[in-house]
């Protein structure tokens, strides 16, 4: 999978300034005393990373004085992808990422150079953010985790949580704390994702496989919910329009050729009468019934008129309706959001005070006898506010299905009305030319129109009892082809589920092996340390060790041990350790640099690039690392730098 590298962290600042060494080695330490900048250095790579960093947002109650009181500043991030090269350039105070990839040609000239911005936070569900781009690059999907009826997309600073080892605040945790801790957030479904996503490649297929299922599964009740809802309409108007029984498009269009036959039939005997092939005596009985054509189109026309005001008025009615539905659905929403938030009423609460009323037992606030189950009815709980919205929406769904076939129907009377009163002119010019024979129109060419009359309503009716079928059957092949995605999709679940168990207990197996070796490597009293199956927790001791001096290398060595991991095989974690002061939390020197040396004596046997990132105290590594310092910091010489007022 992608192997993410830092190569390089700059400051710019009208007042301050930072250039870091390259960071090209596989090992790399920032060395300092406490408040010399070494956390402001992985605050700032995890900020152009798309972190959420308390000390630079403006709103939180300990911010970064030099970062917060500069201006015109930005963080700029050098990272290599699989060996591709980017530049991250994010703004102070501003949830926008820059990326800038450069191009070179074979003898190292930089050749195109392409930049595009994606925002931090995704504000509407189908965004592209920053986090999606990053995840895509290192050949990670992103996962949308279900939840609660909730969903939950898991971002690249999610994964972050179990390859940045920041000062946590809790040392005895394991993850590094959300950026937004919630209940969705923070649960255990979520962190147990980020593990497996980590740790398994068909553990990542497989989540993504749920992700598609589940979106398969909503996009086919959706068409469900379309289908039943347009049959419903459809039964309705055909049973309006005179079509008796319910018959699909092959029995329809068979009908209407038939009808359609028996049309030009009648048409071609009444174009006889009209060319005078049954002699002069019919040539005035052919004026007759012109003039009775005439007359019956000038009356449907007058009916189509009719209609399409109806239809007008009908179609008025409905968006008012629909206007309506969806000020009650903003206010339903509003009286949702302000009971979850500040829950201002309750049986029990005064409506003009709103303080708290003791209540008795079947007696209202004023001390009229209720009926307390009645009298509990005037307030609702935030499920029934949701059921509430749930089926105004559900309504206006309806209503907006039936809007547009009011809207088709008028389209297709007005199609009507244009074709009349074209017949209407053609009619007219006809009788010019007939009035002058002064004859009458045979009974026989009667009876022929008022059969063509009477075909040419039947196959209207038909036709568009044909156009209502062919959406409908148009719905039902597409609830077919979501269903069938739906079962593809959910059978692909079920062979990644079986497989990913396999490869799951063989990656805790890894790791347990892994992680036992290294504790009780550092720790002389730890006999034994595996993470738990379900939670992926440590354990030490069989879950009996108290000793505090486990904190710092039960967490570190969790981190050391993913990363080594994906040393030995293929797994999507990025071979990336970020590690801010382990021994803040706590730890002898002798048990640290025992711990530190664990990172040198890594098993790389297929020699793969990865990245080990750590600040720490002044001389609190072993000796040996003293090549691996890149930086060093000081009282005298931290992490941001003042301009002088020449520069």
């Amino acid at each position: 999978m992608g192997f993410l590298k830092i190569m390089k962290m700059e400051y710019l600042g009208d007042k301050y300034y930072f250039e870091s060494p390259s960071l090209n080695q596989n090992i790399c330490i920032i060395e300092g005393p406490n408040g010399s900048g070494k956390s402001t250095f992985f605050n700032l790579i995890y900020f152009c990373l798309g972190g959420k960093v308390a000390e630079f947002d403006p709103e939180s109650n300990e911010v970064h004085d030099e970062v917060m009181s500069d201006t015109n500043n930005m963080a700029r991030l050098i990272i290599q992808i699989d060996g591709r090269l980017y530049t991250l350039t994010r703004k102070i105070r501003e949830n926008l990422i820059t990326v800038f990839e450069g191009r070179t040609s074979a003898d190292g000239i930089e050749t195109e150079v392409s930049a595009f911005t994606l925002p931090v936070y995704r504000k509407e569900s189908g965004q592209r953010a920053f986090s999606d781009w990053m995840l895509e690059e290192l050949g990670i999907p992103v996962v949308e985790i279900f939840q609660g009826g909730r969903s939950f997309k898991l971002n690249f600073t999610d994964l972050s949580r179990l390859f940045y080892h920041n000062q946590s605040p809790d040392p005895h945790g394991i993850y590094k704390p959300a950026d937004n801790v919630n209940f969705i957030t923070d649960s255990l479904e979520i962190r147990r994702a980020i593990f497996q996503i980590l740790v398994g490649k068909t553990l990542l297929a497989l989540y993504d496989a749920i992700s598609q299922m589940k979106i398969a599964d909503k996009e086919q009740q959706a068409a469900r919910s379309v289908h039943q809802e347009y049959q419903d309409i459809v039964s309705e108007l055909l049973k309006a329009s005179g079509v008796q029984g319910v018959q699909n498009v092959k029995s329809l269009r068979a009908q209407i050729e038939l009808l359609e036959a028996q049309l030009s039939k009648l048409l071609d005997t009444r174009s006889g009468f009209t060319k005078g092939r049954v002699g002069e005596s019919a040539a005035r009985k052919m004026l007759d019934i012109q003039l009775r054509d005439l007359h019956e189109l000038e009356i449907a026309g007058r009916s189509i008129e009719k209609q399409i005001a109806e239809v007008s008025e009908e179609a008025g009615r409905m968006i008012d309706l629909e206007r309506m539905l969806k000020d009650d659905i903003e206010r339903i929403n509003k009286v949702i959001y302000t009971h979850g938030q500040l829950a201002l009423f309750s049986s029990d609460t005064c409506p003009f005070c709103l303080n708290t009323v003791n209540r008795a037992k079947y007696k209202c606030v004023c001390g009229h006898d209720v009926d307390e189950h009645d009298y509990q009815r005037f307030f609702y709980s935030s499920a029934e506010y949701l059921d509430i919205l749930r089926s105004k929406s559900k309504a206006l769904e309806t209503l907006a299905l039936a809007v547009i076939d009011i809207r088709d129907e008028k389209k297709s009377l007005t199609a009507e009305r244009e074709r009349l009163e074209q017949l209407v002119a053609d009619r007219r010019k006809q009788l010019e030319g007939s009035i002058g024979n002064g004859e009458v129109v045979s009974a026989a060419v009667d009876q022929v129109d008022e059969k063509i009359l009477e075909s040419r309503t039947t196959i209207s009716r038909l036709q568009e009892a044909l156009r209502l079928e062919e959406k409908l059957a148009t719905l039902q092949e597409r609830l077919d082809s979501k269903k069938r995605q739906y079962e593809i999709a959910k059978a692909e679940v079920n062979r990644l589920d079986a497989a990913s168990k396999v490869e799951l207990q063989g990656q805790l197996t890894a790791f347990n092996a892994v992680y036992n070796d290294m504790m009780t490597s550092v720790l002389a009293d730890c006999r034994t340390a595996q993470i738990d199956s379900e939670t992926y927790l440590p354990v030490i001791n069989n879950g009996v060790y108290r000793e505090a001096s486990a904190t710092v290398p039960k967490r570190f060595l969790y981190y050391l041990t993913l990363l080594q991991l994906s040393l030995q095989s293929d797994i999507p974690f990025p071979r990336l350790l970020l590690v801010d002061t382990p021994e803040t939390a706590g730890i002898d020197l002798p048990n640290l640099v025992k711990m530190l040396r664990l990172v040198e004596a890594l098993e790389n046997p297929k020699n793969k690039e990865y990245q080990f990132i750590m600040s720490t105290g002044v001389g609190k590594f072993p000796a040996e690392f003293e090549s691996f310092v890149v930086l060093r910091l000081s009282d005298d010489a931290k992490l941001l730098h003042r301009r002088s007022a020449s520069s």
